[in-house]
C-alpha cells in the first residue's frame, strides 16, 4: 500500500497547548493530502482528575476544534475502554445505573468520530450495550468482536473508511478496530485478533491507500500485529493506561498509546502525497493539563450529567461532595502501581477492611478492586473520590480461613503481580522463609480470622477462583460497603478542619 513511511514523534510542549496547534494548514499543499486524527484510549471519567489538574472531556473538546481549525480533515478516535468502569456510571437515576450513558453523552457533545471496543465495554448487560450503542452518534467498527449468534452488533463494522479531500486531490483511510478476549459474557463471541486483523487488512486493499490500527489490546498483541500484518501505517492503541511509543516489525510500525483518562492524548498528522502514493506520520504526546480551557458547551453536559449522578449518589445514601479528609500524602492509586505493589492508598484501605472486620488478624483484597487509575494530590478528599476508588461497592466480610488455603491464596497473588488478582493486604509480609501474619510465620494448620472484600470471597477473581466458601472458607459476618468503610478510615486519619 505504501512504497515510503516516515514516522517522527515527540512531545507536543504545553506552552504551544496553551496557545493553540500552529502549523501549516492541513490541505493547503498542492499534491500533499493532510489528515489529522486525535486518539484517546481508556477514558472514565467525562470531568478533570487529579484533582482538577489533568483530563477532562471539555479540555479534549477544545483541543479538537483548534485541531479543526488547523485542519478540517480531522477525526477523533478512541482505542476503547470507556463506558465503564465508570464512577458515575455506576450512580441510580431513574430506576437504572448510568452505565455509560454519560460517557457516550459527552462523548457526543466531545464530536467523537470513531471507536472500538475495549474489554470493559463488555461489563455492561447486553441490553445496556445495546442502549450505548444506540445513543452513539460517533461510529463503532471491531474485526474481532461479534455477539454470540455470530452476527454483528447493531451499527458495528468491521473496518471502516475515513476519506479526507485537499487541494491534491483524497486519501482514504481504512481502519480496523479488534480487542483482546479477557471479559468473557454469554452475549459476546471474540475471535482470534492477529488473524481478524489480518483479513480485514487484505479485505482493504485496493479499497483504500493507508491503513492504520485502532486496538484494545494488551502491548504484546500490538507488537503481534505489527510484525504479522504488513502494510499497516501506525497503530493506535489503549489498555495499558500509561502513554506507549514504540516501533515494532520489519517496517518499525509504530505503536501508540495515550494515558487514562485523557490525561494525555496523541496527535497524529498525516500526509499523504498523492503523486508519489507515500506517507509521512507526525505524532506527538498532548498534555491535557488545565492549561487549556474548557469548551463551554461540553462543560454543560458535563456538569450536567455529574449533577444527575450525584442525584442518584445520594438517594443511595451517599454526599458526593462532602469533603471527609484532608490528607497530608498522596494517595496512588494508578493501576500500574496499585497491581504491582502497596501504596498509601492500598493500604489505607486494607486498614479500613481489618477496622471493619473486628477480631480480624490480617486484611486482603484484589487490587483490580481501586479503579480511580488517579493519583489524589494531598488535600480535600471527597466521597465521590471514594466512589471513584471503589466504583463497585460490595461488603467486608470476616471470613475464617485455613491457613493452607492462605498461603495458596496469597501465593496467587504474588503471581497475579500485574493483573486486578494482586492482592494487597494489611497485616501480611512475605519474607524469605515464607508468609508471616501479624509478625509470626503462617501456620498452614491454624485457621486465620480475615477481612476480605466480597469479589474476592465469591472466587471471581482471575486465578483466585478456589477462595470461596468450603470447609476451610467460612463466612462469619457481613459488615458495611467498602465505600463507606473507606470513608469513615479517611476521618479517622485525616480528620478534615471544621
Amino acid at each position: 500500500m505504501l512504497d515510503r513511511r516516515t514516522f517522527l514523534s515527540s512531545i507536543l510542549l504545553l506552552a504551544a497547548l496553551a496557545g493553540g496547534c500552529a502549523s501549516t494548514p492541513g490541505p493547503s499543499r498542492r499534491g500533499v493530502v493532510e489528515v489529522t486524527l486525535l486518539q484517546l484510549n481508556d477514558v472514565y471519567e467525562i470531568g478533570p482528575v487529579e484533582g482538577g489538574k489533568s483530563g477532562g472531556l471539555a479540555r479534549v473538546a477544545t483541543l479538537r476544534k483548534r485541531l479543526l481549525a488547523e485542519n478540517p480533515n480531522t477525526f477523533t478516535v478512541l482505542a476503547g475502554d470507556f463506558v465503564s468502569p465508570s464512577a458515575l456510571g455506576t450512580a441510580q437515576v431513574d430506576g437504572q445505573s448510568l452505565a455509560g450513558k454519560q460517557m457516550v453523552a459527552s462523548l457526543n457533545a466531545l464530536g467523537l468520530d470513531l471507536v472500538t471496543f475495549g474489554n470493559h465495554e463488555f461489563d455492561l448487560k447486553e441490553a445496556q450495550l445495546l442502549d450505548r450503542l444506540a445513543e452513539s452518534r460517533f461510529r463503532w467498527t471491531s474485526a474481532s468482536v461479534t455477539r454470540a449468534s455470530g452476527g454483528a452488533f447493531p451499527g458495528v463494522s468491521p473496518h471502516e473508511i475515513l476519506t479526507a479531500r485537499g487541494r491534491g486531490g483524497s486519501v482514504r483511510i481504512g481502519v480496523v478496530g479488534v480487542t483482546l478476549a479477557s471479559n468473557p459474557k454469554d452475549y459476546v463471541s471474540y475471535a482470534d485478533t492477529l488473524a481478524s486483523f489480518r483479513r480485514e487488512v487484505e479485505a482493504l486493499r485496493g479499497q483504500v491507500d493507508v491503513v492504520v490500527g485502532l486496538t484494545h489490546l494488551a502491548f504484546a498483541d500490538d507488537q503481534a500485529l505489527a510484525e504479522g500484518v504488513p502494510g499497516v501505517s501506525l497503530i493506535m492503541g489503549g489498555h495499558e493506561h500509561e502513554n506507549v511509543r514504540a516501533f515494532r516489525g520489519s517496517g518499525f510500525t509504530p505503536i501508540l498509546k495515550a494515558d487514562a483518562n485523557a490525561r494525555t492524548a496523541y496527535v497524529h498528522r498525516l500526509a499523504w502525497d498523492t503523486a508519489r502514493r507515500s506517507l509521512t506520520v507526525d505524532s506527538r504526546l498532548v498534555i491535557v493539563s488545565d492549561a487549556i480551557p474548557e469548551d463551554p458547551q461540553v462543560a454543560k453536559v458535563v456538569a450536567d450529567w455529574e449533577e444527575k449522578g450525584f442525584a442518584g449518589f445520594r438517594q443511595q445514601g451517599f454526599e458526593p461532595e462532602e469533603k471527609v479528609a484532608m490528607t497530608t500524602v498522596a494517595l496512588d492509586g494508578r493501576e500500574a502501581s496499585i497491581r504491582n505493589r502497596a501504596t498509601d492508598l492500598s493500604d489505607l484501605i486494607a486498614r479500613a477492611f481489618l477496622t471493619e472486620a473486628q477480631g480480624s488478624e490480617l486484611a486482603v483484597y484484589n487490587g483490580g478492586s481501586i479503579r480511580i487509575d488517579d493519583v489524589l494530590p494531598p488535600g480535600p478528599i471527597t466521597q465521590y473520590d471514594v466512589i471513584r476508588i471503589l466504583p463497585f461497592g460490595g461488603k467486608v466480610l470476616t471470613v475464617d480461613i485455613g491457613g493452607s488455603l492462605l498461603a495458596r491464596a496469597l501465593d496467587q497473588g504474588l503471581a497475579n503481580q500485574g493483573q486486578g488478582g494482586f492482592l494487597q493486604t494489611a497485616s501480611v509480609a512475605r519474607t524469605a522463609s515464607g508468609w508471616t501474619v501479624g509478625g509470626k510465620p503462617l501456620e498452614p494448620a491454624r485457621s486465620y480470622r480475615i477481612a476480605i472484600n466480597d469479589f474476592l470471597a465469591a472466587g471471581k477473581e482471575k486465578g483466585l477462583d478456589f477462595l470461596k466458601p468450603g470447609p476451610d472458607f467460612t463466612i462469619v459476618k457481613e459488615n458495611r460497603d467498602q465505600r463507606v468503610v473507606v470513608i469513615d478510615q479517611l476521618r479517622r486519619e485525616y480528620p478534615s478542619p471544621r
